[in-house]
């Protein structure tokens, strides 16, 4: 069956958005077999009609898939050129991972475009983890590490947001007593509160053009009542309407130039539950860029 049906082109020219796949999960410290996650997505898109939840067509929007990205280090200098070959083609890319170390060479690529273009670089981390251990699992590149490396890599520490966060390490929870500015948004706040109050601010802060907004989504941040499949699968988490409808809010107003879905395991799921999650999102994610595309 035709993957993505009625929405893959084979002219890159005519797609609005390319997908790019990072079957990697040697960074996680955990359960395994993210690795397989960008192929089990392709699969599955074959069986989804081109709707919305709501049943709105979005079949006008086209998109290339670039194939898998392979890689036996992450930090090998070797992926971030060919990353650069995927933002030098000028589509929105969206990456499915692959654990969450697959961002530390995306977010490195993208930092330097950014500001190679006199914009503000800015990173919404959606993640039941803050990823801000410099060193875990013997490694400076697990999946615990991407948003070090980032501001390692230049990333402002006020333009670092960590949203649905619930399951700490001590040296991250040290490291924010010495950087309050880090903007950390605790999934017991936004299930008690909703996420009204943070749309709010992140559009007051960002709804500028000098701002280029990197958005990672770890599936993890959902409640693992719906994403069982994760190897980290964190209790008290965030509902899935709602962060989706989170992430089309956001998509729809700032300016939000990549994406990142990651640590979707297939053989940790129940009957793919978590896989179809992420590719459900991606849906009413296109539907959304459609409409932005068409201003």
């Amino acid at each position: 069956m035709e993957k993505f049906r009625d929405l893959i082109v084979n002219d890159i020219a005519s797609a609005k958005l390319v997908i790019v796949g990072l079957p990697y999960d040697e960074g996680c410290s955990c359960g395994k077999g993210a690795a397989l996650a960008p192929d089990m997505i392709r699969e599955l898109s074959g069986f989804l009609p081109p709707y919305t939840m709501d049943g709105k067509s979005i079949e006008s929007f086209k998109i290339y898939d670039y194939g898998n990205i392979y890689c036996e280090e992450i930090f090998h200098i070797g992926i971030e050129d060919e990353i650069k070959k995927v933002f030098d083609l000028n589509k929105f890319p969206l990456f499915i991972g692959g654990d969450h170390s697959v961002s530390i060479p995306i977010q490195k690529v993208f930092i330097d475009k950014v500001k190679a273009c006199g914009k503000t670089p800015v990173i919404i981390h959606i993640d039941a983890h803050p990823d801000i251990c410099d060193f875990y699992d013997e490694s400076y590149f697990s999946h615990a590490c991407p948003i070090m490396r980032a501001i390692e890599n230049g990333y402002d520490t006020k333009n670092i947001n960590l949203i649905g966060i619930r399951g700490f390490e001590k040296q991250e929870v040290e490291y924010f007593k010495k950087h309050p500015e880090i903007n950390v948004y605790l999934s017991s706040e936004i299930n008690n509160k909703g996420f009204e109050y943070i749309i709010k601010e992140l559009k007051d802060k960002y709804n500028d053009s000098k701002y280029a907004i990197y958005l990672s989504y770890d599936i993890d941040a959902n409640d693992p009542s719906f994403a069982p499949g994760t190897g980290t699968p964190e209790a008290f988490g965030l509902n899935s309407f709602k962060l989706m409808n989170f992430i089309k809010n956001i998509i729809s107003d700032l300016n939000i130039l990549a994406m990142d879905i990651v640590e979707i395991s297939p053989p940790l799921d129940c009957n793919n539950i978590t896989s179809w999650l992420a590719l459900k999102t991606m849906y009413e994610v296109f539907d959304i860029l459609n409409k932005k595309f068409v201003k």
